[in-house]
């Protein structure tokens, strides 16, 4: 056997080889399931309640579970949330007047499904979803279209996404926990003398852009951009307004608002396992509010097991031009609002967890549960404290794919 006959032997082999290992990874695909189980806890506390015009108790509590299911099967991907919201409002409750009335509790119900589609030559994902949420006072249908693009050296990522919004903000479509028609606009008591708006919904268009660049091994860098645009009813209807001379009215704006946020974020995997994720953003609108926002995700890995995850972020912002406190709106002004929400403000988040991956079966089962805390402080006095619990369990496994014969 001479060596040319070797050499030609082995390129034979080798491209066999190549053959089978290439139908091997067609005939199998990876089934993934991913099951969330979420709980958020919110208690909230201040005297600057929007619904008696600036002044008055923000009491307010919210219980919010949710479940969230991902399931990836080859390149096809699903994903599915359901919650709900318990809210014990005292503030909501002023809007007549009495004590433990039904407006008091309320429960926002919400729902979304997305269906996702990976191009493996291009390095795309193009995903698309639709979204409910529904309360006594709300309901919406969202609807959103995105694309996904990675370089072909992985080091470049970029994003678009489209979201629309349509909201029908009439009052009466949760009757003793069971769905009815909506009915009006719900207006504090004693306001309810005229209608106030023309129209009672409200459409909301979002187009979200990003880019990221793998600097190196330890640093990512990204931009992101949001414009948005909202027409139609942007007032809160039971939203009170006190005027200088002591009439009274509600919240007036105009009926387009449009916003614009950009944001640069750096991740930085430091050493001893410690990843930093850094971001910084601002915000404006044509209301005239100009925002600040700077943020930082820390996570501290321990060991293999337990991850520590200390956050902080600080925010600040020149208020609305429409905004004014209790008693100090002019009466002959366009529009206005005494919702703290859009005055000039800062305010903090603090917020400490940490998340375990316990010995589980490989590839089955629980695969981690986390625990947070973020406490909330805003220069009007308004605070605010957040405990969240979620448990994730996976399972993967490889299927064998089906093959279809064409009769002869």
């Amino acid at each position: 056997m001479n060596k040319r006959t070797v050499l030609v032997g082995s390129l034979a082999f080798s491209l066999l080889m190549a053959k089978a290992q290439k139908r091997e990874a067609n005939e199998f695909k990876v089934k993934e399931t991913e099951v969330e189980l979420l709980y958020n806890h919110y208690l909230q506390s201040g005297d600057n309640s929007a619904v008696t015009g600036g002044e008055g108790t923000e009491r307010l509590i919210v219980y919010g579970p949710s479940f969230n299911l991902k399931k990836t099967i080859g390149k096809d991907g699903i994903n599915f949330q359901l919650g709900a919201d318990i809210i014990s409002s005292a503030s909501t409750d002023n809007i007549d007047r009495i004590q433990s009335s039904a407006s008091r509790l309320d429960a926002r119900s919400y729902t979304s499904l997305h269906y996702s589609r990976y191009f493996e030559k291009s390095k795309m994902t193009v995903s698309a979803g639709l979204s409910g949420s529904i309360e006594s006072d709300y309901f919406s249908i969202g609807k959103f279209l995105g694309v996904t693009k990675t370089s072909q050296n992985d080091m470049q990522t970029y994003s678009a996404e489209l979201q629309v919004f349509n909201d029908d903000l009439r009052w009466g479509r949760l009757e003793d926990g069971f769905l009815a028609e909506p009915q009006f606009l719900i207006y504090p008591v004693e306001l309810r003398f005229q209608e106030w708006y023309d129209g009672y919904k409200r459409d909301s268009y979002n187009l979200n852009l990003g880019f990221t660049q793998v600097v190196d091994q330890r640093n990512t860098l990204g931009v992101f951009s949001v414009l948005s645009l909202q027409k139609g009813l942007l007032e809160t209807p039971f939203h009170r307004i006190f005027f200088s001379d002591d009439s009274r009215g509600v919240e007036q704006f105009p009926d387009q608002r449009h916003k614009m946020a950009i944001s640069l974020k750096w991740n930085h995997f430091a050493k001893a396992g410690v990843i930093l994720k850094n971001k910084v953003g601002t915000y404006t609108d044509d209301f005239g509010i100009l925002g600040l926002t700077l943020d930082n995700e820390t996570a501290i890995k321990l060991n293999p097991k337990w991850t520590f995850l200390p956050s902080f972020r600080y925010y600040t912002q020149k208020g609305s031009k429409y905004f004014a406190p209790k008693g100090e709106h002019d009466p002959d002004a366009e529009f206005y609002t005494s919702d703290y929400d859009l005055s000039s403000i800062s305010s903090i988040t603090i917020g400490l967890g940490w998340r375990h991956w316990p010995a589980v079966r490989k590839n089955r089962g629980l695969h981690n549960f986390a625990f947070r805390y973020f406490f909330y402080s805003r220069s009007n006095g308004l605070r605010a404290h957040t405990v969240s619990t979620s448990f994730n369990f996976l399972k993967k496994r490889r299927v064998q794919k089906r093959k279809f014969r064409k009769k002869k």
